[in-house]
């Protein structure tokens, strides 16, 4: 991979390529972000750029370092990874001894800790002497969805690179091209990939089961709108299915409402679900503007609620009955 190839994260490709530029390479960093938001491919990307014997802004991918790196066979970058729930003193011994020997091609030696928040204290404190007394050859990537989570003394002696959300925008360029979809479709996996290009990737290419779920959870307040609340007793089980999915169909739900509220005011440019435009002229008309702002108010309790632990069947229930006891018939509202 290239740096021009990367899709977002545009200033921290630039600070690493200046690092190397200038010669201002640390000897450790932490790489923090969301699960899937890139930092295992920009560590990568970075090892290969430190390793590679011609870079100029970009690695050339033609040299013995860049073509080893991209095969995952240059003996000078070790990856640690660990199938265990914690990463144990004997794996960080195993590290330490590695860096104390000399690099066998290049000048450097790259390390890269996936999930560096699951060392044992016992690990994180053996870890803490390497980096207290850095070899000058070896560069450390700590990866990690949350640095709170390390040693605040592990924290303090690296580069803190924070990757953030890519905007939906650039998401939504990125796969209109390599997935040939029209701009609606594009836009619309965009925001349900929160930032995350490979969440973008897998709904694009339906590994990803969100937007199913979408199309359930409007069919779902479609259907308790239209009729009695017993209706809200036969969806229980539905919910109780998809209760470890319970805040991404809040979030539909609160995206929903968010685009009742454009149709009613004429802002189509903002609405997401686009492709539901009929049933959101027909919601407009049944609802206040007023209980739209309720509602969306209620579901953010809701869904706190749930986090802390109150009774999920009856949360829900509760919801549902809101949802439909706030709809008017009557008139246009707003």
């Amino acid at each position: 991979m290239l740096f021009n190839e990367f899709v977002g994260q545009d200033e921290i490709k630039e600070y690493l390529k200046k690092s190397i530029r200038d010669n201002n390479v640390s000897h450790g960093y932490i790489f923090e972000g969301n699960k899937g938001i890139g930092k295992y491919n920009m560590a990568l990307l970075f090892a290969q750029s430190l390793l590679c014997e011609n870079f100029n802004e970009e690695p050339c991918n033609k040299c013995s370092s860049c073509i080893k790196v991209n095969t995952m066979n240059h003996p000078d970058l070790h990856i640690i990874s660990t199938t265990d729930k914690n990463i144990k003193r004997e794996v960080i011994d195993e590290l330490i001894e590695s860096i104390n020997q000399k690099p066998y091609e290049s000048e450097r030696k790259i390390y890269i800790i996936k999930n560096s928040e699951d060392m044992t204290p016992q690990a994180a404190n053996t870890f803490l002497k390497t980096l207290e007394e850095p070899i000058g050859n070896t560069i450390i990537i700590l990866l990690t969805e949350n640095s709170n989570l390390l040693l605040p003394t592990i924290s303090s002696r690296c580069q803190i690179i924070k990757f953030k959300r890519i905007d939906n925008s650039i998401i939504a360029s990125y796969i209109k091209d390599k997935f040939s979809l029209d701009s609606n479709t594009a836009k619309l996996i965009a925001y349900y990939s929160q930032g995350v290009l490979i969440n973008a990737e897998k709904i694009a290419l339906d590994e990803n089961d969100i937007l199913k779920r979408r199309s359930e959870i409007i069919k779902i307040y479609d259907k308790i709108l239209d009729t009695d609340r017993n209706i809200i007793y036969e969806y229980e089980e539905y919910f109780d299915e998809n209760k470890d999915n319970i805040d991404e169909l809040i979030e539909i739900l609160m995206v929903w409402l968010r685009d009742i509220y454009f149709k009613k005011y004429g802002i189509s440019d903002l609405i997401i679900n686009i492709d539901y435009m009929d049933l959101l002229d027909r919601h407009s008309k049944m609802i206040k503007t007023q209980n739209i702002d309720k509602l969306i108010k209620y579901l953010q309790n809701a869904s706190n609620d749930i986090k802390n632990n109150v009774n999920y069947k009856l949360i829900i229930d509760n919801m549902l009955i809101k949802l439909q006891e706030e709809v008017k018939v009557e008139g246009n509202y707003k």
